[in-house]
């Protein structure tokens, strides 16, 4: 699905099946222009080239 057909029923729909059921019209725009960034963020990354092992691992250490 690409960004610019994303409606805000489809987004109602999304928030609803991630058990998000008391967001209001507000949220749920709020949801959708996020939604919609995020979608243009990834398109923007070369990601086709990418393996797993171009992850980058990040290392948490509890100093004592």
């Amino acid at each position: 699905m690409m960004p610019d057909e994303l409606t805000l029923d489809e987004v109602r729909r999304m928030a609803i099946a991630a058990g998000l059921t008391r967001l209001t019209d507000e949220h749920l725009r709020q949801l959708l222009r996020a939604t919609m960034a995020a979608f243009a963020r990834q398109a923007a990354l070369p990601t086709a080239e990418l393996a797993p092992a171009d992850e980058p691992a990040y290392i948490f250490r509890l100093d004592r």
